[in-house]
């Protein structure tokens, strides 16, 4: 897409070469702030689960509750349905402001072990962060900015991945997420098998049947759609039944494959809205039959040999379509109707 290149193709890019994906081609998140300074080795998980109130973990209902967790021991639940990577100053502000001064950490963070089919060789890194994804963003940040003595407050919870879901739910609730990421991330909870189908989704995160319909979309929008969007967190609900229905058009679809190159080698900076309106007008414009090469309107009508009437009419119209009315009191033979419609589609293939 030349200059324009979406930040979103890198969380593409990542995921491809992220050997923890456990599906590939599947468009998720990777789980670490890589452009921040390299922190020094973070202490092991036993240090960690020692150094706590009293000395042990405090026990809570549905999971153990720690308040003195390196965040560099934490990555990111895989399946997340925040886009990590996007993440950045401006949109976890309040959080940053929070954890630098005496106000702290408000909410812990849910995290489970991260399984052995997940987790990376030699890699000192221990939990998956279920609910949490700014926080944990935010504690990075500031460890690797200002305090390496930041420590978060968390909740560890023995989860499935049907589980998580269902925590992470609960965040998506509490927290703003913009539609996109949700319909992705819906997308792939049934593309990745952690729910068998859209009911069992539905029944389990609580989510109306056609509100979930309509985000599922996302998942269908073809990736160079997504890409010549700055930021694919912008793209609204309502806009991925006609992108896709467009799509899936071939005619309409070189059109707006062409109108994606114009405005990905553009200097001009379109809003979301505007890109959404150019690719919509490309490929409805493409659809419809230009007026050079509309056809010319015929009409026709056959007589009933005995009563004289008016009984068959028959006309194609401008766009080629083909009207026929009967009358129910016609004398005429079946044969005879049939060749009269016969002689008229002759005529019109002309």
């Amino acid at each position: 897409m030349g200059s324009r290149k979406s930040v979103f193709t890198g969380l593409v890019e990542k995921s491809i070469e992220n050997k923890n994906a456990v599906h590939d081609g599947d468009l998720h998140q990777s789980s670490t702030i890589s452009s921040m300074t390299k922190p020094k080795r973070p202490r092991s998980r036993t240090n960690v689960l020692k150094k706590v109130t009293g000395g042990e973990t405090n026990k809570q209902k549905g999971g153990q509750y720690i308040d003195d967790l390196d965040p560099r021991l934490c990555q990111i639940w895989h399946r997340q349905s925040r886009f990590f990577d996007l993440l950045d100053e401006q949109q976890c502000s309040d959080l940053i402001s929070d954890f630098k001064s005496h106000i702290g950490q408000k909410i812990p963070i849910v995290i489970r072990e991260i399984p052995k089919e997940v987790k990376k060789d030699n890699s000192e890194i221990c939990y998956e962060v279920v609910a949490g994804s700014r926080r944990l963003w935010s504690a990075l940040y500031v460890v690797n900015q200002f305090n390496e003595q930041f420590r978060l407050k968390a909740i560890i919870k023995t989860l499935d991945d049907k589980q998580s879901a269902i925590e992470c739910e609960k965040e998506n609730d509490r927290e703003e997420l913009s539609a996109f990421e949700r319909g992705m991330y819906y997308h792939r909870l049934i593309k990745q098998g952690v729910f068998d189908n859209q009911k069992q989704l539905s029944d389990s995160l609580n989510i109306p049947r056609t509100s979930l319909q309509e985000l599922l979309e996302f998942g269908n929008i073809d990736i160079r759609i997504i890409e010549v969007f700055p930021d694919p967190r912008e793209i609204k609900k309502s806009w991925g039944k006609s992108l896709n229905q467009l799509f899936s058009n071939n005619i309409s679809k070189k059109a707006m494959l062409k109108k994606i190159d114009d405005v990905g080698q553009s200097e001009l900076k379109h809003s979301p809205q505007k890109i959404f309106d150019l690719l919509l007008k490309a490929g409805r414009t493409s659809v419809e039959i230009p007026s050079s090469a509309k056809f010319e309107a015929i009409t026709r009508e056959v007589k009933d040999p005995k009563s004289k009437r008016i009984v068959i009419k028959m006309e194609r119209t401008r766009t080629n379509k083909i009207r026929v009315s009967i009358d129910n009191k016609i004398s005429m033979s079946k044969l005879d109707i049939l060749k009269s419609m016969e002689k008229f589609l002759d005529e019109c293939s002309e």
